[in-house]
């Protein structure tokens, strides 16, 4: 996952705001709206990283032909051994530099399942969040550290996989990483970075992201799904 996507993620998830509600049944799709990806103004979120230059402007521009990011429904399948995350895009037409997090909180904590693709092959990976949240830094030469919590044994089954033909993302984790949870919730953001070289020896860099559960996105938190109850 390249440094923007997790500085991105790192700005857009630091807290998912909404009225908790009844737990559903063990398997819930929910739709977002379609076109409501937006662009990320890089002359905005990498200036003062390049120069120490300040830019004015909206961080996030309106980016309604992306499609790969454009997130139209989520489907979260809690079953008794294995949670799994299924998200459609709008049209996945490029996978590369594409990354989703999913956060999911459970009556007893928080973890984040990571997927996305760095170098041609996708990967996953599943982590508990600390009580005391994201930690970022950011050092002169423009380097992002992310903390997340306590350092805890890996889940090493956890699995992700892209289904260009489908337009989907579907990663899972067992729940005995999660703690077999009664119930789960889930947030989730998606973010495509895109490296093009220059004849000049530069590079253009342009990124794109998305709520999958809330209409637009927020700098402040992500929209969350409803309470699913394990099958």
């Amino acid at each position: 996952m390249s440094r923007l996507a997790t500085r991105l993620l790192a700005v857009l998830a630091p807290a998912a705001l909404l009225l908790p509600a009844a737990a559903h049944a063990d398997q819930v799709s929910v739709d977002d709206a379609a076109g409501d990806a937006k662009a990320v103004n890089m002359a905005v979120a990498l200036g003062g990283l390049l120069d120490g230059s300040t830019q004015d402007g909206p961080l996030l521009l309106d980016a309604a032909a992306e499609t790969s990011t454009d997130v139209v429904r989520t489907t979260i399948d809690h079953a008794r051994k294995r949670l799994t995350l299924t998200v459609q895009l709008r049209d996945l037409v490029d996978t590369d530099g594409h990354s989703v997090e999913f956060r999911i909180f459970t009556p007893e904590g928080r973890y984040a399942l990571t997927a996305g693709v760095v170098d041609g092959r996708t990967m996953a990976d599943l982590f508990p969040l600390g009580r005391s949240g994201t930690s970022v830094s950011v050092s002169e030469d423009g380097t992002v550290t992310v903390t997340e919590g306590p350092v805890t044994k890996p889940c090493r089954t956890v699995r992700a996989r892209y289904d260009v033909a489908a337009d989907t993302l579907t990663a899972s984790a067992p729940t005995s990483c999660l703690g077999s949870p009664k119930w789960v919730q889930v947030a989730a953001g998606v973010s495509r970075t895109k490296v093009t070289p220059q004849a000049d020896g530069s590079a253009n860099l342009a990124s794109w992201v998305d709520d999958a559960f809330r209409g637009g996105v927020s700098l402040n938190s992500l929209g969350r799904s409803p309470k699913v109850r394990r099958g």
